[in-house]
């Protein structure tokens, strides 16, 4: 019987199996594939609270099978592209995933083993490279492109004709502005808009000094 292996058993790992187990469950299909967890031990955080998942072994160990589909449920753009060499080397296959609550361009391209998470759009001639992970409600503009093992948190931006090099990182809620260029291996702080490009290996935040003050008009309880 084919497999469905999720590689990451982390809160990652968690909504990935949430996404495909209703996918599966929504199909007709006589024989649905085995859906199961790959990581560094069981005691995982997707084992612990869906104790019914099945546990395929470490990532480290892993042999693929005929019928296997892997898919890398880690939110580190470092960690995705250890794993996708590791895996790579050994000749996995990969699932390359679109929740059916995402739009997807006719003009775009997504690049094998990439994620695209629930309502979440890629535009006219935007361009994802191989295993890239973009989150919930995140919108790749026309002419984007991301580069490989890259990772979008939830509700990031990237604007007409901007991309996001190799290995990049955006926290929540992050934008590029159009045309804007990143390098490879860049992180952008959750809540920064970038406005200007940048080479590689470089860290973008806009964030001020954090203050707790006391709100003095209201009432004491």
């Amino acid at each position: 019987m084919s497999r469905i292996l999720i590689a990451g058993g982390g809160g990652f790992g968690l909504e990935m199996y949430s996404y495909i187990t209703a996918d599966l469950a929504a199909t007709e299909a006589s024989q649905r594939p085995l859906l199961g967890i790959l990581n560094d031990g069981p005691g995982c955080e997707v084992l612990h609270k869906i104790p019914q998942a099945l546990y395929f072994g470490n990532i480290q160990d892993y042999h693929p099978r005929l019928g296997d589909a892997v898919t890398i449920a880690i939110g580190s753009a470092s960690a995705r592209r250890k794993i996708a060499e590791l895996l790579r080397g050994r000749r996995a296959h990969w699932l390359t995933y679109i929740h059916p609550t995402a739009w997807v361009a006719d003009t775009a391209t997504i690049g094998e083993g990439s994620i695209i998470c629930p309502n979440s759009i890629v535009n006219a001639g935007a361009h994802i490279e191989e295993n890239v992970a973009v989150n919930v409600f995140c919108s790749v503009g026309h002419g984007a492109r991301i580069g490989a093992h890259s990772v979008l948190s939830p509700y990031c931006s990237l604007s007409g004709d901007s991309a996001l090099g190799e290995g990049g990182f955006m926290g929540t809620r992050a934008t590029l502005f159009p045309k804007v260029v990143l390098g490879s291996n860049c992180v952008v702080d959750a809540h920064t808009p970038v406005k200007q490009s940048t080479p590689d290996r470089k860290i973008i935040s806009s964030r001020g000094q954090y203050l707790v003050l006391d709100n003095r008009t209201a009432p004491r309880i």
